[in-house]
């Protein structure tokens, strides 16, 4: 292999090996684990105003930004609303209060960043 192909050859190995790390780091930390909410019971919804329990099925502390979370039709599209967590900071496999409520449209689930819950149908 001649010098110049070496050089391109060592490039597209090191990219390989960034990119395989990438991968195998990008599930940690506790914003890139795959459902780390679970509804705690079923929620309820009543109109447009939804109330119920959340808990944190990881072993760690979660953060939970009421701000940064959306509620989404089953389009993917955003719905405006107003989403309140009891407890900013959930303790691992601890439990929160969670609702939120819109005035038109209608949500299917709740994005929060890690994973989504899913709304019961009325």
């Amino acid at each position: 292999m001649g010098r110049g192909r070496w050089k391109v050859h060592l490039r597209g190995m090191r990219l390989a090996a960034s990119l395989f790390v990438l991968v195998a780091l990008g599930g940690c930390g506790n914003s890139g684990i795959e459902g780390t909410l679970r509804w705690q019971g079923t929620p309820r919804v009543a109109g447009r105003e939804l109330t119920g329990r959340v808990r944190n099925t990881t072993s760690h502390t979660v953060t939970l930004d009421a701000k940064s979370m959306r509620l989404l039709d089953d389009g993917g599209k955003k719905v405006p609303g107003r989403i309140r967590v009891g407890a900013e900071q959930l303790a691992a496999r601890a439990s929160t209060s969670l609702s939120a409520s819109w005035k038109a449209g209608k949500p299917v689930r709740i994005d929060y960043g890690a994973g989504t819950l899913a709304l019961p149908s009325e």
